[in-house]
């Protein structure tokens, strides 16, 4: 699962999701909500990563589903 990636990164980084709230000037609930696969926000994707300074497809694609 995606959302797995990202908080192995979120800890590799030592961010919350209120730290990374706070750092890409969206609210926690919509990170949680694109972090979990609740919501598909590509633009919110793209910050997310640039701020775990992680590459996009690495993050977010998995060998299941590699066209997010």
């Amino acid at each position: 699962m995606v959302f797995k990636e990202v908080k192995k990164a979120m800890i590799d980084q030592g961010f919350s999701v209120t730290k990374l709230a706070e750092i890409t000037g969206y609210t926690r609930g919509h990170l949680s909500n694109v972090i979990n696969g609740n919501f598909d926000s590509v633009r919110a994707k793209i910050v997310v990563s640039m701020a775990l300074c992680r590459d996009f497809d690495k993050l977010w694609t998995t060998k299941d589903n590699h066209n997010l």
